[in-house]
């Protein structure tokens, strides 16, 4: 942990938990981690930081174009 702070170092565990969780379960989720949300049409993610929250719609601002585009 070579200067890692006690927050990066948790963020690096947690982290470690989701893939592990994900390699030998096929689901990310696991006991006191944020669920992880399956992406669907709400376009639910994970937003991975110091502290982990589920969100949605990532770059919705940047497709906002392209969606009204399509519309018409």
């Amino acid at each position: 942990a070579g200067g890692a702070t006690k927050e990066e170092s948790k963020l690096s565990r947690t982290v470690m938990r989701y893939w592990t969780n994900f390699a030998k379960y096929g689901n990310p989720n696991g006991e006191g981690l944020v669920h992880w949300p399956q992406y669907d049409l709400e376009e639910k993610y994970l937003g991975i930081e110091l502290e982990q929250k589920v969100a949605e719609k990532l770059k919705e601002h940047r497709v906002k174009f392209w969606a009204q585009l399509m519309k018409e």
